[in-house]
């Protein structure tokens, strides 16, 4: 079928490289890349039809379902930073936090 205009056009499933990919150690994004996967959706589809396939578990490291790694949302006059964002920091509930604005955006710094 061919392509339409703005329609997007996604890897074809290839379950063997997906599958040596994984077991590699390969994170989601350095698998993403080699499949030429775009989306996340796309490549948890292909890893649900690998683990039918094969008939086990596969865990792709980095991969999780709904987390916000390193995108802040902005909601309600706020802007929500999940704990994942903050994963290595120290930091205690309720700690103060100082917002910067520079030439190069918003800066954070523990209070």
């Amino acid at each position: 079928m061919p392509a339409v205009k703005g329609q997007k056009i996604e890897a074809k499933y290839d379950g063997e490289k997906l599958y040596a990919l994984i077991k590699a150690g390969k994170n989601e994004k350095e698998i993403m890349i080699e499949l030429g996967v775009q989306s996340k959706p796309t490549l948890k589809n292909h890893l649900l039809k690998l683990m039918t396939e094969k008939k086990e578990y596969l865990e792709i490291p980095g991969a999780s379902t709904r987390t916000r790694a390193s995108s802040p949302v902005y909601k309600k006059g706020r802007i929500v930073l999940s704990a994942n964002m903050l994963a290595g920091i120290e930091f205690e509930e309720g700690q103060k936090f100082i917002v910067k604005k520079t030439e190069d955006g918003l800066k954070l710094k523990l209070a």
